[in-house]
């Protein structure tokens, strides 16, 4: 069991009395009362102490469906310590899974356990042992080294079990979620129980440490880009720059005790969950911030759909934050359509917009969606539609304008130029208007992007603060 199961009455100690006549059983009983006694200490202290410190996996031979661990460091939740290779020296722990069809189930949850101690813990008769007696080396008295014996080694019972339901006679805890598809087996975003944050490593760039570590260096790279607009250095912003520079103090206010817990290394997870969350308020803080998720209390089995909750929202407030530019979320709508209200007195003769891909989707994909679709403002749609006109044109930005944007080399940033349409009584007309709904209407299926953000130059003295074009 990985909790303290209350229901399960503590040993008594072991009664000593000079002139006994002892026995095995003694010491038997008195290594378990201790090793009781220990572990409900260790879960008053922190209830969360079991789980890996240290996992490395044979990745090659995962993809071929056998899961071989190559190093492992644990502590099991009733309390047994797990050294793996270490005494166990070739000797394997492994679990063939490459007969498993992963057509009909594509995931599986591959459990660390040992049978629990119970009579005959030793014993070789019976299939619950939960150690084996190995030949020990000769081992000399500390107080007289010439007398040396034998002195035979207990070794935990250590497997590896592939299902979602562990016997109860087992010790057991989560360590892999496995994926299979046609090339063959993989680790998916799942992380065990753990220790400390490094132990989150044997994922690579997908680790809960590397995810947190990018988060940090985003953070730090806004507040840095925010407080390039300073109040009194140079004119303008006006209200603005108090958003701008109070967003980066809330930043400045939570980052520093953040990467305190996280560059240790050795953080528990449920104490960087903690700073996390105090992180998330202060981004919530920040000017125009939605609602922040109401988080859950911390969960040791499987923590990362929590920590994943905080980064997104974490990340997609910063990624509305810009010193130079307004930034707004298109709205999906159907299953291929994107909309977004301009704000009066909009700037529309060029805008520009960055598409968010999706799992796969690379920049040609998005083009090739975008200059395909119909973007006007929405009373133009229909019109549109009738005469199969395309709208508003489209090119891609180059580097400069992406730079400009505060955006990452790569992203997929496109440039809209309005344009005039002739309506049927006709009046001229243009595609795109502010104080209106512009919307983008797509083919539906696989080119359609995760979702579209609008970049708005601020407003400076009356005048943008990064040209996008003439007035609309």
């Amino acid at each position: 069991m990985p909790v303290v199961d209350p229901s399960i009455l503590l040993p008594e100690a072991v009664s000593w009395t000079e002139g006994m006549l002892l026995s095995p059983q003694h010491f038997q009983q008195n290594d378990i009362y201790w090793h009781a006694t220990l572990r409900q200490r260790m879960a008053a202290i922190q209830p969360n102490f079991w789980g890996i410190q240290t996992l490395k996996l044979d990745i090659t031979e995962l993809v071929k469906g056998r899961v071989a661990i190559e190093r492992l460091r644990a502590i099991m939740g009733d309390g047994l310590l797990v050294d793996y290779p270490g005494h166990y020296g070739s000797q394997p722990l492994a679990l063939d899974l490459s007969k498993h069809d992963w057509t009909v189930t594509p995931e599986v949850t591959v459990h660390l356990r040992i049978p629990v101690r119970g009579r005959g813990a030793a014993s070789d008769i019976g299939d619950m042992r939960r150690y084996t007696t190995e030949p020990g080396a000769l081992e000399a008295d500390e107080s007289n080294v010439q007398d040396e014996i034998n002195v035979d080694r207990l070794r935990p019972c250590l497997s590896l079990f592939a299902g979602d339901n562990v016997p109860k006679s087992y010790c057991s805890f989560p360590l892999l979620r496995l994926r299979g598809d046609s090339r063959g087996v993989h680790l998916t975003d799942f992380h065990p129980p753990m220790l400390q944050v490094d132990a989150s490593d044997f994922q690579g760039d997908n680790s809960l440490r590397s995810q947190l570590e990018n988060l940090s260096a985003r953070l730090w790279a806004k507040y840095r880009e925010l407080l390039g607009v300073r109040i009194g250095e140079q004119p303008g912003y006006a209200e603005d720059s108090v958003a701008q520079v109070y967003a980066a103090r809330c930043l400045a206010m939570a980052l520093p005790a953040f990467d305190v817990v996280l560059k240790s290394g050795v953080a528990h997870p449920c104490d960087l969950y903690v700073a996390l969350a105090q992180l998330l308020g202060f981004v919530a803080a920040t000017p125009s911030a939605p609602q922040p998720p109401a988080l859950a209390g911390y969960e040791h089995e499987n923590c990362m759909p929590q920590f994943q909750q905080a980064i997104g929202y974490i990340t997609k407030q910063i990624d509305q934050l810009n010193a130079d530019y307004r930034i707004l979320e298109f709205e999906p709508v159907g299953r291929s359509g994107f909309r977004c209200r301009l704000p009066a007195g909009t700037h529309t003769d060029t805008l520009y917009i960055e598409l968010r891909p999706r799992a796969g989707q690379s920049g040609p994909t998005l083009g090739h969606w975008l200059r395909n679709a119909r973007i006007a403002a929405h009373e133009m749609l229909q019109t549109l539609l009738r005469r199969r006109f395309p709208g508003a044109g489209v090119r891609e930005a180059d580097a400069t304008r992406v730079a400009s944007l505060n955006l990452r080399p790569g992203a997929f940033v496109f440039q809209v130029s309005n344009a005039n349409i002739e309506l049927d009584g006709g009046q001229v007309r243009r595609l795109i208007v502010d104080n209106d709904e512009l919307v983008i209407l797509g083919e539906p299926g696989d080119e359609v992007p995760a979702s579209i953000l609008l970049y708005l130059p601020r407003v400076r003295d009356g005048a943008p603060a990064a040209t996008t074009g003439g007035g609309g």
